[in-house]
């Protein structure tokens, strides 16, 4: 049995007359923590542990870019899509999170990551703004936590919905719901979730309009989000014809995204730029797929990939 605010003598009189043992909170019930006070770094272990022990697993595959992203995008997002409808996740297991995934995008040799070239930031953008539409963790966390007032509007026939109105809203419009520290961490989530929304549309009858709309998540997400700049190439990239790992290869290339000479250079990682295959330029991303004096016409097998024509750069390639 599990007691919050009782006085002791009340407390030992209960145990007393049921025979029941006191327990300690937090108790765990489907994986998540239950509690009425703010969760600390340490009750996230399991969590945590959850995703390192898929990557670990996963690790030990020769995976390609494309099939990496797709298990960061279905799986370990689906678990913290579990606890982030619960819970607001602190910031610091945010960004272990984030840092167990580029880990393993990107690959670790020698306890170092290896060379990046393509931010995690902008691998969250949506494809339309140069990403991959990996979810921000952050961001998508607070749009979950807005599924609770979705609930309470549209009285959902649940429990939850039932005793908020009866034992905590008391006739009281959510709107005009004041908070004090007489209520719970996961109530005051719900509340600060509802003051964020009032300050990104404005307006009581705003914010509750786009609630009730159709697909209001991913709205909302888009209000919060990051922003990044529109990506013109990106119908071509990512059209259904063409597969996952070359996408993926053509959206690093045309942002000059790739392990090139030049890169490399830049970097201070190699002295000299000079192509390896030609052994005559400068080796730079349209150097490489549109020069077709290359041995080996690697301009010839990215087109095939990608299914488009002869080009000269990245702007006539994609015009196609």
């Amino acid at each position: 049995m599990y007691f919050g605010g009782v006085a002791p003598s009340i407390k030992h009189l209960i145990l007393n007359s049921t025979g029941y043992t006191e327990g300690e909170l937090p108790v765990r019930y489907l994986g998540i923590p239950l509690f009425c006070s703010r969760l600390t770094q340490r009750m996230f272990s399991p969590l945590l542990d959850k995703i390192r022990g898929n990557l670990g697993h996963w690790a030990n595959h020769m995976l390609s870019y494309a099939g990496k992203i797709a298990l960061i995008k279905s799986v370990i997002f689906g678990l913290q899509n579990f606890w982030g409808s619960s819970v607001l996740l602190p910031k610091g297991i945010v960004k272990k999170i984030h840092k167990m995934c580029k880990d393993f995008l990107w690959g670790i040799k020698d306890g170092a990551r290896r060379l990046v070239f393509k931010s995690w930031n902008s691998f969250c953008l949506p494809r339309t703004e140069g990403g991959v539409d990996i979810k921000e963790i952050l961001s998508w966390n607070k749009t979950q936590l807005m599924m609770w007032l979705h609930k309470l509007l549209i009285a959902s026939p649940n429990i939850w919905v039932n005793w908020v109105k009866a034992y905590v809203l008391k006739g009281i419009s959510i709107w005009d719901f004041k908070m004090t520290a007489a209520y719970s961490w996961f109530w005051g989530n719900v509340i600060s979730s509802r003051d964020s929304l009032l300050q990104l549309v404005g307006e009581r009858a705003q914010a509750e309009a786009l609630l009730l709309e159709d697909g209001y998540k991913q709205k909302i997400y888009d209000l919060i989000r990051s922003k990044g700049t529109p990506f013109s190439y990106h119908k071509t990239i990512w059209d259904s014809v063409v597969y996952p790992k070359h996408a993926i290869i053509g959206l690093l290339a045309s942002q000059n995204k790739l392990p090139t000479i030049d890169n490399l250079c830049t970097r201070g990682l190699v002295l000299v730029n000079r192509c390896t295959l030609c052994e005559r330029q400068a080796e730079t991303g349209a150097h490489l797929f549109f020069n077709s004096s290359i041995p080996g016409g690697l301009d010839k097998e990215f087109r095939f990939g990608l299914s488009v024509p002869v080009a000269l750069n990245w702007t006539l390639f994609f015009r196609g």
